[in-house]
């Protein structure tokens, strides 16, 4: 793929309101708070990005879904899907293929407690659990419950620009702003400064096919100081950062308009408003 850079210097005809605006990279993850797969195409239908937290697993004594914000080791697996069966690969070096007793065993024994990996149903919602205070894994727990049909913990698509990533480095350029960290379905590359994407709320993100209506911010969490493969550390002050500096916002969430395939390098146009 080309570099996100050369794309943008080839685009012709973008908006003057949006800048020019490609595709950088597109991202599922099978199993909710596990690493997920940086694809070339995600399809999408009305309810969110195809395949995206299609699994969780679920605590059998709580009778949550676990999540990352909860259980940051869920971050040190990761899950791909092949040929529409989930995989999974724990840090254990343990290879697991779709579901059943074998994997919820291999589960269980990592995280030392029952749990079963489930699938999201049309009408099931989840509840999940994460501490009130993100500086402090033991204080009090919130719960909260996910929309049916999915894993996510509430809009089905999040869209990050490259323009918000590169501001956060001028502003802490001491701290690791990695993509992984956010765990966005869509990169966007623009040539615009700033936390552009805020100002699209209430707009439609338009592709070849498919179609998001932003909806609202995307509010940040414990999540985005967890640790991470890949050398990602455990970093407290990014999400003071964020919090501190940006209302807790970055990132945009959306719903999805018109059902499709999003490629990556794809054109992006800005509609409305």
């Amino acid at each position: 793929m080309e570099p996100p850079e050369r794309l943008l210097h080839r685009q012709r005809g973008s908006s003057p309101s949006i800048g020019r605006v490609i595709v950088a990279a597109l991202w599922r993850y099978p199993v909710k708070s596990m690493q997920g797969e940086r694809v070339g195409r995600l399809e999408l239908d009305r309810r969110g990005v195809v395949g995206d937290r299609r699994y969780g697993v679920l605590d059998l004594a709580s009778g949550t879904v676990i999540s990352a914000k909860r259980d940051g080791r869920l971050l040190a697996a990761s899950a791909t899907l092949d040929g529409g069966e989930v995989v999974m690969v724990l840090p254990t070096g343990e290879r697991t293929s779709g579901t059943g007793p074998a994997v919820d065993a291999a589960l269980s024994d990592w995280l030392g407690r029952p749990v079963h990996l489930v699938e999201a149903a049309p009408e099931r919602r989840a509840t999940f659990e994460s501490p009130s205070d993100f500086e402090e894994d033991d204080s009090e727990l919130e719960r909260w419950e996910g929309p049916p049909g999915s894993f996510v913990d509430s809009s089905p698509v999040h869209v990050l620009t490259t323009a918000s990533l590169r501001a956060l480095v001028r502003e802490r350029p001491e701290l690791q702003w990695e993509p992984r960290r956010f765990r966005p379905n869509i990169v966007v590359a623009t040539d615009r400064d700033g936390l552009v994407e805020e100002a699209w709320v209430g707009r439609r993100l338009s592709f070849a096919e498919a179609a998001l209506d932003v909806a609202k911010p995307c509010s940040r969490c414990v999540m985005t100081t967890r640790e991470q493969p890949g050398g990602i550390t455990r970093q407290l002050d990014v999400l003071r950062h964020v919090n501190g500096e940006h209302a807790t916002n970055l990132g945009v969430l959306a719903a999805v308009a018109r059902g499709g395939a999003i490629g990556a390098s794809e054109a992006v146009a800005l509609v409305g408003g």
